[in-house]
């Protein structure tokens, strides 16, 4: 690949990195989220008789969340493992820049 090649594969990486980082930013601030909602939801659940039919609901509301937030897991996990490869390929690029930098700009002056 040419220099200038990499040049633009690197800023390409570059641009996914950052969307990538964003989007696990986004999803463990929700991730936060739930589990205040799920804490809340747990908390109004112990001044409630067992049998109130409000705890059964929120006890479903709870389990929603919880699967909410394993989905929010799986996601996660995606986003980091394209951000692991995103990481390798930069560098990839950049050993190509620098390499190309180098053979380009390498003089030799026979005697």
């Amino acid at each position: 690949m040419g220099l200038i090649a990499s040049s633009f594969r690197m800023m390409y990486l570059t641009a996914y990195k950052i969307t990538l980082e964003t989007k696990i930013q986004w999803i463990a601030s929700a991730k936060m989220e739930l589990v205040a909602s799920s804490d809340e939801i747990m908390s109004l659940g112990n001044d409630l008789d067992p049998e109130n039919p409000a705890v059964k609901e929120l006890e479903g509301r709870r389990d929603k969340l919880i699967v909410l937030e394993k989905k929010l897991d799986l996601q996660m996990q995606e986003y980091q493992t394209r951000l692991k490869m995103v990481d390798t390929e930069l560098q990839s690029a950049r050993d190509a820049v620098n390499s190309s930098i180098d053979s380009s700009f390498s003089y030799s002056f026979g005697r």
